[in-house]
């Protein structure tokens, strides 16, 4: 038996739907996670070129978010189709900030 209070609560806890998900949000998620992956290099290139980031520095997330995000919306309206509308309509700011979090 655990002791730990989350532990009852994550038990207590009742879907609020019975809903199924669909194909387009599974495909969605799985996007989403893709430019992610693709925004980690570009995160890691910012960090690079600012050594003196702060990892607790919420104006460094945001510098180096917003960078990452020009660079995505570059690549993006570069690629069009899907991919290039999840950029523009969005995805590439979350892959940016995403990315960003986990390089700083």
């Amino acid at each position: 038996m655990s002791s730990f209070k989350s532990d009852n609560q994550l038990r207590n806890l009742n879907p609020s739907t019975s809903e199924p998900v669909s194909s387009e949000e599974v495909q969605q998620f799985d996007l989403e996670n893709q430019l992610a992956e693709l925004a980690v290099p570009l995160a890691q290139a910012w960090k690079d070129n600012h050594p003196e980031a702060q990892p607790a520095s919420e104006a460094d997330l945001d510098v180096c978010t917003l960078a990452v995000a020009i660079e995505m919306a570059i690549a993006g309206e570069a690629v069009g189709g899907p991919i290039g509308a999840l950029i523009a309509s969005g995805g590439g700011v979350k892959a940016a900030s995403v990315a960003c979090r986990r390089v700083l």
